[in-house]
């Protein structure tokens, strides 16, 4: 099985600004939705924040756009996404689930909602009693296959920048818990703190994206009997930096971040995850 997985997208209507900025805007966004996209995959996934402030509009542009492309596409809320509607609202506009769990012949892949639901204020992560209970479940149910688990936020302490104010999910002793009692690990996915980073913990692997806008590209997962190969694709362009140059500083609530793109070993993994024996 193999799956493409978008980072941070931040997709802005972008109502300000020159003319020229405007014309960067779209042709920065299309072309790497195109690119994106264009990989051949089972499964395209956003790891969260795919749209910038999480509008009516934002939305509807972003999914007329999947629509037409004919992918099997799985969005991860993340807390801009949530910014402007509530959640229910959400998931009627999109047909998305808010979390829920796939099989696949190889892999369980777990997708989370880990976002507050219209809180500007505190962009951290959390889950809830519900969830928690539910992800205990679809662990406890999955020992004969591998798990990949998505959501938007960073585990606490792991990747990048984790243990900042904001930059992981609560409560954070008691999901590391929930996750450390798999004996056989797993991998978690995540975006949100806006730079590549990967750590090994234990048994499991976790895996952050950087937001496109600092670093435009993408990851491939490839799943197979007893192990998974991620790899980073850059969206190579002549003009692309600088037009997402031209904009992004403008771009309320969005910060560039130096280093985004880290270093090899937070770029590319490959590791055996062995399922227990049945």
């Amino acid at each position: 099985m193999r799956l493409a997985l978008l980072g941070d997208f931040h997709y802005s209507t972008m109502s300000h600004g020159t003319e020229e900025m405007k014309a960067a805007r779209v042709r920065a966004y299309e072309h790497m939705l195109n690119a994106f996209l264009k990989e051949e995959a089972d499964v395209h996934v956003s790891i969260g924040d795919l749209t910038h402030e999480g509008t009516d509009q934002e939305l509807r542009s972003m999914f007329s756009m999947l629509a037409g492309s004919g992918r099997n596409f799985i969005h991860v809320l993340g807390n801009h996404d949530t910014y402007s509607m509530p959640k229910h609202e959400i998931s009627m506009l999109t047909g998305q689930e808010r979390y829920r769990a796939m099989d696949t012949p190889h892999a369980r892949l777990i997708f989370l909602d880990t976002t507050q639901e219209m809180n500007r204020t505190d962009w951290g992560g959390e889950l809830d009693e519900e969830q928690l209970d539910w992800l205990k479940d679809q662990l406890a149910d999955s020992r004969e296959k591998q798990v990949l688990l998505f959501g938007h936020h960073p585990v606490f302490d792991t990747t990048a920048r984790s243990t900042l104010d904001k930059l992981y999910i609560r409560p954070q002793e008691e999901l590391k818990g929930i996750l450390n009692s798999r004996p056989e690990g797993g991998i978690y996915f995540c975006g949100h703190n806006h730079l590549n980073s990967i750590v090994e913990q234990g048994k499991w692997h976790y895996v952050q994206t950087a937001a496109c806008l600092d670093v435009p590209a993408y990851r491939v997962i490839e799943v197979h009997e007893g192990g998974v190969a991620i790899t980073h694709r850059l969206i190579q362009d002549a003009g692309l930096n600088e037009d997402i140059q031209s904009f992004c500083y403008d771009l309320p609530g969005f910060g560039p971040v130096a280093n985004a793109l880290g270093e090899e070993s937070d770029l590319t993994l490959s590791v055996h995850l062995a399922a227990a024996a049945q």
